[in-house]
């Protein structure tokens, strides 16, 4: 059994292509509506054209054919909707390095990157085995295998500074559970500001003075976040972390009492 659903834009169910199947040939009996679609509205128009603008970006720089093709569409269409301005999408996103990555995925190659970590606010450089992108709220993950963390991670696409192709992809990776053996789990105290705090430290439930214990997968996460919670949490665990906030707070209070 063959379902079909076809119709124009704006049409409701009882004005669908009226279609007839007949030894190997199909009959359109409403030819004639057919041949005069409706316009598009200016909505339906800037969003062809901004998907058009995305092609364009996304093209390998070699193919200027295809890309002749596309600009030929774009700029038929601004006029048909009267707009004279372009109309493009500004991304954060270096088109030539999506687009080399999507090629290492589709090959099997690994990749060498330069990556700008939020959690530690510091520039690195990696290799890594791309497996697939991943889009989570307004921003796209690119999912790969790290050989530095010797696990798998996600890594914002915008924050991908450089890429450049490193070899052939292994698919012997070391060990897929290593995200669950390198995370670090910590227990807080919360005095003050809880909704800040419970956004924070994605907490639930917590009371004053009571303990809430979390998981994370970086140190310098971790003391960033109790550092910028100004007093409102305690970290009482694990003391290594502890101790180097101590540290890092000793040593702040040092440079304002030289200045």
């Amino acid at each position: 059994t063959t379902l079909w659903m076809c119709g124009l834009p704006g049409y409701t169910p009882l004005e669908l292509m009226d279609l007839s199947f007949d030894s190997g040939y199909v009959t359109i009996h409403n030819a004639d509506t057919l041949a005069r679609p409706r316009n598009l509205t200016i909505e339906e128009a800037i969003a062809l054209l901004l998907g058009l603008d995305l092609v364009v970006q996304s093209m390998p720089p070699d193919r200027n054919d295809l890309k002749e093709i596309a600009q030929g569409l774009i700029d038929r269409l601004s006029l048909l909707a009267n707009l004279p301005s372009r109309t493009r999408v500004d991304s954060n996103v270096n088109e030539l390095i999506r687009t080399m990555i999507t090629s290492a995925i589709s090959k099997k190659q690994a990749v060498k990157i330069q990556y700008h970590s939020l959690y530690s606010d510091e520039v690195s450089k990696r290799t890594i085995h791309p497996l697939e992108f991943r889009v989570d709220g307004t921003h796209e993950y690119l999912w790969a295998y790290c050989e530095k963390a010797a696990g798998f991670r996600s890594f914002r696409v915008d924050r991908i500074l450089e890429s450049s192709i490193s070899g052939p992809r292994t698919e012997s990776f070391q060990s897929s559970n290593s995200t669950v053996a390198n995370s670090i789990t910590y227990s807080l105290q919360v005095f003050s500001r809880f909704r800040d705090v419970a956004e924070r430290f994605s907490l639930d439930e917590m009371e004053k003075g009571s303990q809430s214990p979390g998981t994370s997968y970086s140190s310098q996460w971790l003391l960033r976040a109790v550092m910028a919670s100004a007093g409102a949490v305690e970290l009482t665990s694990p003391q290594e972390i502890r101790s180097h906030i101590a540290a890092t707070a000793s040593g702040l209070l040092d440079r304002y009492k030289a200045g």
